[in-house]
């Protein structure tokens, strides 16, 4: 959402931002008559029997539902419950009258596997989470229900609040007017360009807008050694990491150098549409080879950092003030808490920049690439969409008695998507600021659908100091209330330039590996790896990019690439 780690601070605003709580669901005493709960039979007596439906109700008569589950073989559940029977399971049941069974089970590192095998032998369950690549198949093969009507009658308006407030992805998963699957959502991110402040205003500057100004404010830094004899221009890919996010990675724009191709028009990592609009691998691309120059050019020069891939880590480089510029999305400041305590004046501020020559500030798109789908012919899709209501929806009171406070995750929640309204980030920043500014006071704020913002609210005016729309570091107190302070500043030094900015999206045309790549993309993407850093650090000519690309195309790049098509 590889295996991607989440930054330190990351968990808290998915607590945060992707809360699913809304309207208080309804009384279980209110229920549908589940002889008339399948689509099929709804249409076919509507002319009959009216039938009242309760999105949040509990079925009359037991309704089973089987499942293909990911099973993390660490995870430590409560005493002997297990994935298939567990408080969350035993508490859909008394309550919905909802009964999961597991088809079968597979490990994290199995489950898409075990996944292709039931699609390719046509031996699937009820329901199960699936990637982009093979949803595609299961639409082309016929074996998906189509969720059309029953997603009309039964979701919840908390379910239909949250596609709403995402354009594009239910659409994403209609054919023919046909709704196939039910998406997961994603945070919003883009790699900005965080830089001191402090610094700029040392040495009199503006913060940059294109790669030249990038450029000249690096070699700035370098030439005054603003972080000491060791001032390094620019920081990013520490041992280990990527030098920029990919299409199963969509989301990574933490410190690394995403940002600079991006200027370039460049897409490595992703898939993208060619001038014929035919899908192609962006690390092919002659914007690749190009940034690839302007980055061997830039180590030379001694504006990136001389140590790419065999630092540690490359946050320590900002943390001990040694380095004043690197790349991050919008929650970088949750990891800035020890560069702020090691210096409590360094002033980091994020730009969206650089630009590229058209004056367009670019990024990937961050993608979910799961899905809920629903075999042909099951009977009851609408326990499914039911599943998926109370899963976002406000909990009734015998929840937290049911489950004795422990926090349910995706290993007891059966079919467990994330599901978070897409306008949260924007209204967060845009409430907050509102109510600093004095233009809306705490009871205007929507609690039931927007419940951190408010806990935002209530403990900013602690934090943020006037001039409030000014977040340079000296308008903030840091001592007063330390358990919200990374939040607020994360949301409103971070957000609101996040969400000021207009970004130019590309969204990848595959989001998860096709057939070929199970056997080919891992030493592809070391081909890829190896040489990029290669190139950069001047340890081969920049002509080995063209050798790459042909190896790259024998060695199953062009049997993948045909798949992807194929996908469109």
């Amino acid at each position: 959402m590889k295996k991607h780690v989440m930054k330190k601070g990351v968990t808290a605003i998915m607590a945060g931002l992707l809360i699913v709580a809304s309207l208080s669901a309804c009384s279980s005493n209110n229920t549908a008559n589940s002889s008339n709960n399948s689509p099929s039979n709804n249409s076919k007596d509507s002319a009959n029997v009216e039938v009242k439906i309760d999105p949040l109700g509990k079925f009359e008569e037991p309704i089973e539902v089987s499942v293909g589950r990911a099973i993390d073989t660490n995870y430590k559940f409560n005493g002997t419950d297990t994935a298939e029977d567990n408080a969350y399971t035993r508490w859909l049941k008394e309550e919905y009258n909802i009964v999961v069974k597991h088809t079968w089970e597979a490990s994290l590192s199995d489950y898409d596997q075990k996944v292709s095998l039931a699609i390719s032998s046509n031996d699937l369950p009820d329901a199960m989470r699936v990637n982009e690549t093979q949803l595609k198949l299961m639409i082309k093969a016929g074996q998906l229900e189509d969720l059309t009507q029953v997603y009309n009658d039964y979701a919840a308006p908390r379910l239909k609040d949250i596609y709403e407030s995402n354009p594009g992805l239910l659409e994403n998963v209609t054919v023919d007017n046909r709704l196939y699957a039910f998406p997961e959502t994603t945070l919003p991110s883009a790699p900005m360009t965080w830089i001191r402040k402090d610094w700029l205003d040392k040495l009199g500057l503006e913060a940059p807008k294109t790669l030249e100004d990038l450029e000249n404010v690096a070699k700035a830094f370098v030439d005054n050694k603003l972080g000491g004899k060791n001032t390094v221009g620019i920081v990013g890919t520490g041992q280990g990491g990527a030098l920029y996010s990919t299409f199963l990675t969509s989301a990574d724009h933490f410190f690394n150098f995403s940002s600079l191709f991006f200027a370039n028009d460049a897409y490595p990592g992703i898939w993208v549409k060619d001038k014929d609009g035919n899908a192609v691998y962006g690390s092919t691309q002659p914007e690749t080879k190009q940034t690839l120059a302007m980055m061997r050019d830039w180590y030379e020069k001694g504006i990136l950092d001389k140590e790419i891939g065999l630092r540690k880590s490359g946050q320590e480089v900002a943390i001990s003030g040694e380095s004043g510029i690197f790349f991050g999305p919008w929650w970088t400041p949750y990891n800035l808490q020890d560069a702020i305590k090691n210096d409590p004046e360094a002033n980091w501020r994020p730009y969206a920049a650089p630009l590229n020559a058209a004056g367009e500030f670019n990024s990937n798109q961050a993608t979910g690439s799961n899905f809920i789908v629903v075999k042909k012919g099951f009977k009851h899709s609408e326990a499914v969409v039911k599943m998926l209501n109370v899963h976002v929806s406000e909990k009734i009171a015998s929840y937290n008695v049911a489950t004795d406070g422990k926090e349910m995750t995706g290993q007891e929640i059966p079919l467990f998507i994330i599901a978070g309204a897409g306008d949260q980030l924007e209204y967060t920043v845009n409430t907050v600021r509102d109510y600093l500014d004095g233009k809306i006071k705490l009871e205007d704020i929507d609690k039931v659908n927007y419940g951190f913002t408010n806990d935002l609210a209530l403990h900013v005016k602690d934090i943020k100091t006037e001039p409030f729309r000014d977040y340079d570091i000296q308008y903030w107190d840091q001592v007063k209330d330390p358990g919200f302070f990374a939040h607020i500043y994360s949301h409103l030094n971070g957000g609101s330039t996040f969400v000021d900015a207009d970004i130019n999206y590309v969204r990848s045309l595959a989001t998860s590996k096709t057939k070929t790549m199970d056997s080919r993309w891992t030493n592809l993407k070391k081909l890829e790896d190896e040489t990029f850093l290669k190139i950069i650090l001047g340890a081969t000519p920049i002509e080995e990019f063209d050798s790459f690309v042909q190896n790259w195309k024998e060695q199953g790049g062009d049997t993948i690439t045909k798949e992807v098509n194929e996908l469109q």
